[in-house]
């Protein structure tokens, strides 16, 4: 698809909607009344500096915590369905984001290519995010390179979450839900005021958790259904006005939750079918066909830790963070000091089937400590500047345990007719790292004219890491634990090493330094109080590193480079008739330079290189239109255009692995599968999402009712863009309807979920071994919930 034709009728609409705006009579925006509605300032706050949404030189969505709690949005994924160009979900090794179609690595020792901040912390874990939505105030999507100010791994955008702030006077909430088809119970609430008589010493402690019973997949195995969940989370903010200048905010949080089963489903090629026949062998019904089919993992020899269940993921989560913001004549100096902390177990069946082949464990412990310092000049329309310092150490430790079950009559000594000294045979994997980040960075904003703003930014950053990598090969327990025995017979040995589990035992230090300046320039026209046009330009990095599961002590195969994006961008934002109609768009296109790429080996590992130059061009569009006092229209659109300029080995897919009888590393060697010219995973060309609300009184409540449509296009689920795993275009419809005391006291909210039960898949990828079959994730079906909130005052 050609984006010229769509760019140039983008920006004559932004050049007929200035030409419109200078001939309507608009109120001034900050405190604008009109017939109908009041019309809301919306700020920007998760930058360095607060900032209206105009006056941001950038594609920015901001959804206030009172839309995601009415649409019951609790979850980085459920968020995405309704933000153009921004794709999130969950897979077996953990929260992949993808914003205007780059997305994050696979394996534990990767960066994320969109950075996530709480509060103004960095959150460089995708685990992380899934503790993030309580009690939120608002949440703010950045797209595009945002390094210059929030530093490496923002090659995507950003997602910075607010939480909400103490008030000085009392005020509490108590909110519960009950989703009825799979039995989950949802409860949260929060606790506001003040705590000495001036005023002065405000808190706020809120918290979370769910329940669910039942889960939407059923193992045909076991007759049993998944996932089931179990989360709580809890924080604390203390908030001292010490002075007229000087304020100190503390905050505290932790969080846990335990996930049994996945909603994993196999697929495979009609033509090619290796599975289906092995697992016929050993005695499985033939429902394996698309069918829902997860293994019960209570076969003997494997499994975790006494758990019967194909998958588990026990997490806890810990941070504090102290704020200081002391104000002087020039501006605000202001100093953030956190501390964050991850730890989780988690097993998976590898191989996802009903059969004794795979089981795979892993753990993770992660620390961060960190300090930023800076300075904001006081608000000028001549000439503003901020200038700071950040810090920061992380301790990664990653151990991981693939059990493969080698007893006599095992599908694996079925299929491999070797010597068997072990019923389990075993690999152990370990990454331990250290990460030392100093970064300077700072901004100059020059008012070339009363309307005219100039914006040049820059953070030059270096980063050290350290550590040592591992791989051990040995006769196992089947528990997921590192013990076992060694492997003495030297025919096995060498089998099982290069043949199944390519592994060659080793135990490697390994150090890397990296030295990035990422600078980005905007120029800001505010061609009324209704319009403002911006352009710019930005380079960003992702981090470069090593790779956890590397098997070979092949320092070329554990270690990978950085990659580089540099991005424009043109935006325009406008309003009409008095503000009730809001338009925000933006044409970018970004060139990403040694590109990270991961490649799943078709057998037990994976790989991870700097293998492709991309280019990613397109659009995003976004509408409010306050039809009447009674009406809302929201509407946004997503276009993207992505292409691998050059990219010559990806992975291969099932069928060219079939059909080259290579293996999966040596296929992508030789270049069977040149993806150069092609898209991305995770890459739909359309995104489209459509509102309406209805909010209006009957004697003394008030009802609202809501109606969300969101179409994603066509995507390939994995990065070898195998053709089986393409999920067509879909459209998920979502509802809500409210009754409220008319003094906002209560609510009642009834909240329908993918009302026309549409199935899709989001993440897809090989079965580890079985070549010609994969799995997918797929998607809750329709459910119902009601919810109950009350305001105590």
């Amino acid at each position: 698809m050609n984006i010229l034709p769509i760019a140039k009728s983008i920006i004559a609409m932004s050049v007929a909607s200035a030409l419109l705006v200078n001939n309507v009579a608009a109120e001034e925006l900050n405190e604008s009344t009109v017939d109908t509605k009041d019309v809301e300032v919306i700020e920007v706050r998760g930058g360095q500096r607060v900032k209206t949404l105009r006056e941001v030189p950038a594609s920015v969505s901001v959804i206030s915590g009172e839309s995601l709690s009415q649409m019951k949005i609790n979850k980085l994924d459920d968020l995405s369905q309704s933000l153009p160009n921004v794709s999130i979900s969950e897979n077996a090794v953990q929260d992949t984001i993808s914003i205007r179609g780059v997305n994050s690595d696979l394996q534990a020792g990767g960066e994320q290519s969109v950075g996530i901040f709480l509060d103004g912390v960095y959150h460089g874990r995708g685990v992380q995010s899934r503790f993030s939505f309580m009690d939120v105030d608002a949440i703010e999507v950045l797209r595009g390179p945002q390094g210059s100010l929030f530093g490496k791994n923002t090659v995507g955008g950003v997602i910075s979450i607010l939480p909400a702030q103490p008030k000085d006077y009392f005020e509490a909430k108590l909110t519960a839900a009950y989703e009825f088809e799979y039995e989950k119970v949802d409860y949260s609430g929060y606790v506001t005021g003040a705590l000495n008589e001036s005023g002065s010493l405000t808190g706020r402690f809120a918290f979370k958790g769910s329940n669910s019973e039942e889960g939407w997949v059923e193992n045909e195995a076991n007759g049993e259904t998944m996932p089931t969940k179990e989360d709580s989370a809890l924080r604390g903010i203390l908030n001292w006005q010490v002075n007229d200048d000087f304020k100190v905010n503390l905050r505290a949080e932790n969080g846990t939750f335990e996930t049994k089963g996945a909603p994993y489903e196999i697929l495979y090629l009609e033509d090619s079918q290796p599975i289906t026949g092995l697992a016929r062998m050993f005695g499985a019904e033939a429902n394996i066909d698309g069918k829902t089919n997860i293994s019960n993992g209570n076969y003997p020899g494997l499994g975790f830790n006494g758990e019967e269940t194909p998958y588990f993921m026990d997490a806890n989560f810990s941070e504090y963070a102290l704020k200081s913001y002391y104000k002087i004549d020039q501006g605000t100096i202001s100093a953030t000091i956190a501390q964050s902390n991850l730890d989780f177990v988690r097993s998976q069946d590898a191989d996802f089937g009903p059969l004794p082949v795979i089981q795979f464990s892993e753990s993770e412990d992660y620390q961060q400590n960190s300090v930023e310092l800076r300075f904001v000049s006081e608000d000028n329309d001549d000439f503003e500047y901020l200038f700071g310092v950040f810090w920061q150490n992380s301790d990664l430790l990653v151990d991981a345990v693939a059990d493969f079950a080698t007893a006599p009559g095992t599908p694996v000594a079925g299929a491999f007719p070797i010597p068997i000294e072990h019923a389990v045979t075993s690999r152990f994997n370990e990454l331990e790292q250290e990460t030392d980040s100093l970064a300077l960075f700072g901004q100059v904003t020059f008012g070339l004219t009363e309307s005219l703003k100039l914006e040049l930014s820059g953070r030059y950053s270096k980063e050290e890491k350290t550590g040592r990598q591992t791989v051990e090969v040995y006769g196992g327990t089947g528990d997921g634990s590192k013990s076992g025995l060694p492997l003495t017979n030297p025919t096995e040995l060498f089998i099982w090493s290069q043949a199944i589990m390519e592994a060659f035992p080793h135990s490697v230090p390994v150090s890397r330094e990296e030295n990035l300046f990422s600078p980005s320039a905007s120029l800001t026209w505010l061609a009324s109080d209704s319009a403002s046009f911006y352009v710019s330009v930005s380079k960003g990095f992702k981090g470069g590193g090593f790779n956890a599961i590397a098997m070979s002590p092949d320092l070329d195969e554990i270690e990978y480079e950085n990659e580089e994006a540099i991005s424009s961008e043109i935006g325009g934002k406008f309003e009409f008739f008095d503000g009730t109609v809001l338009l925000n768009t933006a044409i970018f296109n970004v060139a990403y330079d040694n590109m990270q790429t991961t490649l799943f080996t078709g057998g037990t590992t994976f790989v991870v290189e700097n293998a492709a130059k991309a280019t990613s061009r397109g659009l995003e569009a976004e509408l409010r239109w306050l039809i009447n006092d009674e009406f809302t229209l929201d509407a946004n659109l997503g276009y993207i255009d992505f292409e691998f300029d050059d990219y010559k080995n990806a992975g291969c897919t099932a069928q060219q692995v079939i059909d080259s009888g290579l293996t999966g590393s040596a296929c992508a060697a030789a270049g069977l599968n040149d993806l150069s010219g092609k898209t991305n995973q995770d890459v739909p060309e359309i995104t489209l999402s459509l509102s309406l609300q209805h909010e209006f009184a009957i004697n003394e409540y008030v009802v609202t009712s809501r109606i969300d449509s969101n179409y994603v296009d066509d995507f390939f689920a994995t990065a070898d863009l195998d053709p089986i795993t393409v999920q067509e275009a879909y459209i998920v419809w979502n509802a809500a309807v409210s009754i409220a005391s008319s003094d906002g006291l209560w609510k009642t909210d009834l909240i329908f979920k993918n009302i026309t039960d549409e199935s899709y898949f989001y993440y897809a990828n090989d079965v580890p071994l079985f070549a010609g079959s994969q799995f997918a994730s797929f998607s809750q079906p329709s459910t119902v919930t009601l919810q109950f909130s009350y305001l105590f005052e």
